[in-house]
């Protein structure tokens, strides 16, 4: 591939608050390099995203897709952020029937990359008629993808109860003790619709140029090696993918300001921070 040519690169995060920031943050970062950006979301997620800089606004253009309306989603829900847990499928079946529009705005777009979330297991399908290239960014670190497994575990060939996801899986070939408590999937299983979230994956990760994920070689050089020879393409790791800090030119947060001044002014050892996510509530029991 020629690197002093600019791309045209269509970014489409799954619908929740800490999967759009990072797609935003990826977004800036090839805008800086020249590339053109079409962010695709719906109206209320593009909303909640920050003001960009002034030097990268003309390179990064948001494209909104209003969200169709399936039964059992309250009217406006457009995240994660607005329901619960078992309600998610019906954002999930909002979401894939994004693909009528988003199908005509790559027909007339002239994209040449989609960089997509986890959820939009159909795009492979759309994209190769049109010679668009994909790459799938996961938000997990390469710990987690690992655990997963190949595509061919995550289609369905093996895990298929519960019970099988609570042990270390039989591909990991480095000392590991990871895996999920029984209430961990069970829980998350509430979230999957007929298209369960691994098969998604699976036919994301068969249908990808190659696949990046939010992590660095410096904290998981054994999972990134092994994801290499599970997906037999190349793992790109990203980083972390902090907020960028505002710079001088652009507005300060005053929110941020606040708290940090507060945080500041504490002694060394004097404040336990705890972050749970932008969308965790926990309830008593799981408090304690």
């Amino acid at each position: 591939m020629d690197r002093t040519k600019k791309l045209h690169i269509a970014m489409f995060p799954w619908l929740a608050y800490g999967h759009t920031m990072p797609f935003l943050e990826v977004s800036k970062f090839l805008a800086q390099k020249g590339h053109r950006i079409s962010y695709i979301s719906t109206p209320k997620n593009i909303s909640r995203l920050p003001k960009l800089p002034p030097l990268l606004s003309s390179n990064i253009t948001f494209v909104e897709f209003p969200l169709p309306q399936v039964d059992g989603l309250p009217p406006g829900v457009e995240s994660t952020a607005e329901v619960p847990i078992e309600n998610v499928p019906y954002l999930k079946n909002a979401y894939d029937k994004l693909q009528g529009p988003l199908t005509e705005f790559l027909k007339n777009s002239n994209v040449n990359w989609i960089i997509h979330d986890f959820e939009p297991y159909w795009l492979p399908g759309v994209a190769a008629p049109l010679g668009i290239n994909l790459v799938l960014f996961c938000l997990f670190n390469a710990t987690a993808l690992a655990f997963m497994g190949p595509p061919s575990a995550l289609l369905g060939e093996f895990r298929k109860r519960p019970e099988e996801f609570t042990v270390v899986p039989e591909w990991i070939d480095y000392p590991c003790n990871v895996a999920l408590k029984h209430h961990e999937i069970v829980n998350h299983i509430k979230c999957m619709d007929d298209v369960s979230d691994f098969q998604r994956m699976g036919q994301l990760i068969q249908g990808s140029q190659f696949v990046t994920t939010r992590a660095c070689f410096e904290f998981e050089p054994d999972e990134i090696k092994l994801l290499i020879k599970l997906y037999q393409k190349p793992v790109v790791p990203v980083g972390l993918l902090p907020p960028s800090l505002p710079s001088n030119e652009d507005k300060r947060d005053d929110k941020w300001e606040a708290t940090k001044s507060w945080l500041d002014s504490k002694g060394e050892k004097s404040v336990f921070y705890i972050a749970l996510g932008s969308e965790v509530s926990l309830s008593e029991e799981s408090m304690r």
